[in-house]
């Protein structure tokens, strides 16, 4: 047969069966499960020495006092010195702000003894964990660095020092209210033009407007540390801006070189133009002229104090397309953000603006993955924390199914997988909460070959035609990725260069769903295929899967993209319920997008409602990301001065309400925002009425319905109920400031 049960085994590289995890244990990642039965084929080999993880802790330790991620890194510290061979923590959570002490999120480095005592020193302690991946050759220990050394588990190179930000104690832990208040603005992306004119002051010579870069990327090769990467304060940049002016301009170029950074090497990037779009101003005494003339006597963005992080890139020889490394280097750079801007205030009033686009599909949709109850954690304990996200790009990709399963009845669906797809292909399938996981099973059939036996909770299943594990079933009793039940298909990729794996067969994937109890209310099962496309400016690597269903919809009159549920109800594929895998927490503003020349939203801005009881029905507020039908995105900076470039989706529309908050804050409306206590104001509640006020529901957009589209040029409006609401937030778009020209009324800016 060959579907092989690993029911009851042990994972070849952590050594634990994850079928046999007791009640009140830690939560298991089930993708660590899939890694393990396949050996980490997929992810760049097995680890051979550290690994990075994100924690979430218990309220109490076992000695029943009070547990805090600071607490728990002083242990390490103290009584606990000897877990240091096998866990360790940055001094980020070691030395928090003073408002972040109570935080219970945390990250660390582990070997793989880390998970032979989750049961034993560590129970008690964890209440769920992730593991960041993909693991890849690049994070493997340098000949240099191999070996064991004392206090090292057999086979796991000693973790490296770094030469990342490390941190003492916090130096203010109570705002002087003397003082004015600061506003800074993070943004964590990837592709930082640190050195563009955008983010350097109007001074002549010029200064950089950056407070502190973190480049969480290290040299190719280098082994795992745990303060990695490396950081740029202000100074530093100015001295390197100093060191490379000629004749009154900046070598960007040489730069780059002198700061080893390679991510801004093309012409495009999505961090540069996201930071632009966010905080970027144009500098130059002509501009600072123009303002005037406008009523302004300067910018008033000149004063954000700009905060930037690179993200690790998952690999450069493996590069992860679905976001699995996302959450662990995601927290190091909102805690790096919030100490570094806690440092830089020094005791000053001060708040904090995050921008964050990024983002991916698949995930709970209640707001119970661990990244969003960290970052909601966040919010409520600092004293001045808005953090914005993108709502997603995923409204008409078909990557959520939602079924009724009545009692006693099974219900099918199917996964088309594409050919020549180089990354692996996950599909999460959530119950609803508290449903019986013993009363759901399932089946899963490949385009060619024989179905699996029934999977009940539980269980692991790998499917292995000719040796290799193609596709891998994960029904864990619980898992470390939401608070409800979860079963995980993974599957290899269908294209491989490598002689020793086999590719999985390309094709419809059938999953079958059967609900076994025989009275009451049918179960309401959502799933979501897991983001796998290939980064745009990347080599084409991921193919987008997706469900298929021929009662699906996909055009109105034949022609125009269908970007609605309404009216096409008997397809189990659902647009709605589609939003960002990170924007369903109760405190994030998240931000969709429009059309600016008609206010229509974009087709792939993707929609709520979250499954929450307590969630939101939608984005908060919607931005511009698309100028018009035929100019796709909108403008902003180009990695290098002097350019500028499009960029669509929803990531473009969120730093335009980063900037939009940035902008209030510094023009005296913080008291809208908090009073600078413990507990901040909402800003998504802002947001919204902000956006209720500039633009309000029109009365005929409500009651209009599809109808009389004469299939041309011109698309059916959308009506309000069936998609995203488009308020304009603002009339200039988040690169405001730039002069007018014949090119920009083309592309229908309004300045």
């Amino acid at each position: 047969m060959d579907w092989t049960s690993l029911t009851g085994q042990k994972g070849a590289w952590s050594g634990l069966d994850w079928t046999a995890r007791a009640p009140g244990t830690a939560r298991a990642d089930p993708y660590l499960a899939w890694a393990d039965a396949t050996g980490f084929a997929d992810l760049g080999g097995a680890p051979t020495g550290w690994v990075r993880v994100i924690l979430e802790l218990n309220e109490t330790a076992p000695d029943h006092t009070e547990l805090t991620a600071k607490s728990f890194a002083e242990r390490l510290e103290g009584v606990n010195a000897g877990w240091q061979a096998w866990i360790r923590v940055s001094s980020l959570y070691r030395f928090p702000p003073a408002d972040l002490d109570k935080t219970r999120f945390l990250t660390a480095c582990v070997t793989k003894q880390f998970f032979a005592e989750l049961d034993a020193s560590l129970a008690g302690f964890i209440k769920r964990f992730e593991i960041g991946m993909p693991v890849v050759p690049d994070d493997l220990p340098s000949e240099a660095s191999a070996g064991t050394s004392a206090g090292t588990s057999a086979g796991a190179a000693p973790l490296a020092t770094g030469t990342g930000p490390a941190f003492a104690g916090a130096q203010f832990a109570a705002p002087n209210a003397a003082s004015p208040p600061m506003v800074f603005l993070g943004v964590m992306d990837d592709g930082l033009a640190f050195a563009h004119e955008r983010f350097r002051s109007v001074d002549d010579p010029s200064a950089t407007r950056i407070e502190y870069f973190w480049n969480q990327d290290d040299a190719p090769g280098s082994p795992p540390v745990l303060h990695y990467g490396s950081e740029l304060s202000k100074s530093d940049i100015d001295a390197m801006l100093a060191r490379c002016t000629l004749g009154g301009l900046v070598d960007e170029e040489a730069v780059y070189a002198q700061a080893g950074y390679i991510n801004v090497r093309r012409r495009w990037a999505h961090g540069t133009e996201v930071m632009d779009l966010a905080g970027g101003v144009r500098p130059g005494k002509l501009h600072t002229a123009f303002l005037h003339t406008q009523g302004e006597e300067q910018n008033v963005l000149d004063n954000a104090r700009l905060i930037g992080v690179q993200f690790k890139t998952a690999g450069r020889t493996v590069r992860d397309t679905s976001g699995r490394w996302f959450a662990v280097h995601a927290l190091d750079a909102m805690r790096y953000v919030l100490r570094r801007a806690d440092d830089a205030a020094q005791g000053a009033k001060y708040c904090v603006v995050l921008n964050l686009s990024y983002g991916y599909m698949a995930g709970p949709h209640d707001g119970s993955s661990i990244i969003e109850r960290a970052i909601d954690e966040l919010i409520g304990l600092h004293r001045d924390l808005c953090v914005v996200v993108p709502a997603g790009n995923s409204n008409v990709l078909r990557c959520h199914a939602r079924v009724e399963v009545q009692h006693g009845a099974s219900q099918s669906i199917t996964w088309r997988v594409l050919p020549d797809c180089a990354t692996p292909g996950f599909l999460e399938i959530w119950l609803p909460e508290h449903a019986d996981a013993s009363q759901v099973k399932l089946t899963v059939s490949p385009p060619a070959g024989a179905g699996s036996p029934l999977i009940a909770s539980g269980s692991v299943y790998a499917w292995q035609p000719d040796g290799n594990v193609l596709c891998t079933v994960a029904y864990l009793d619980q898992v470390a990725t939401g608070n409800r039940n979860m079963i995980l298909i993974a599957l290899a990729p269908t294209l491989t260069r490598k002689p020793s794996r086999d590719a999985a067969p390309a094709g419809n994937w059938s999953v079958t769903l059967s609900n076994s109890l025989q009275t009451g209310d049918p179960l309401v099962i959502d799933a979501w295929i897991q983001r796998n496309e290939t980064a745009y400016g990347f080599p084409v690597r991921g193919r987008q899967s997706r469900f298929e269903d021929p009662r699906y919809r996909r055009f109105v009159s034949g022609a125009h993209i269908r970007d609605f549920d309404a009216g096409n109800m008997d397809s189990w594929i659902r647009r709605s319920r589609t939003l960002n895998s990170i924007a369903t927490g109760e405190n994030t503003v998240v931000v969709g997008g429009y059309r600016r020349t008609d206010g229509t939203a974009a087709a792939y801005s993707s929609t709520g409602p979250t499954l929450s009881d307590t969630g939101r029905d939608g984005p908060d507020a919607m931005a511009v990301s698309e100028d018009s039908p035929g100019c796709a995105g909108v403008l902003g900076a180009s990695t290098r001065s002097g350019c500028l470039v499009a960029l669509s989706g929803t990531s473009a529309a969120a730093p335009q309400v980063a900037r939009l908050l940035v902008r209030a804050k510094l023009q005296g409306q913080s008291g809208t925002f908090t009073a600078y206590a413990l507990k901040p104001h909402k800003a998504r509640e802002w947001i919204a009425k902000r956006a209720a006020a500039e633009d309000p529901v029109p009365v005929a957009l409500m009651a209009h319905q599809l109808g009389g589209c004469p299939v041309t040029a011109i698309p059916p409006v959308v009506p309000v109920g069936q998609h995203s609401w488009v308020p304009r937030l603002i009339d200039e778009r988040g690169g405001a400031g730039r002069f007018p020209s014949p090119r920009w009324k083309r592309r229908g800016i309004k300045l």
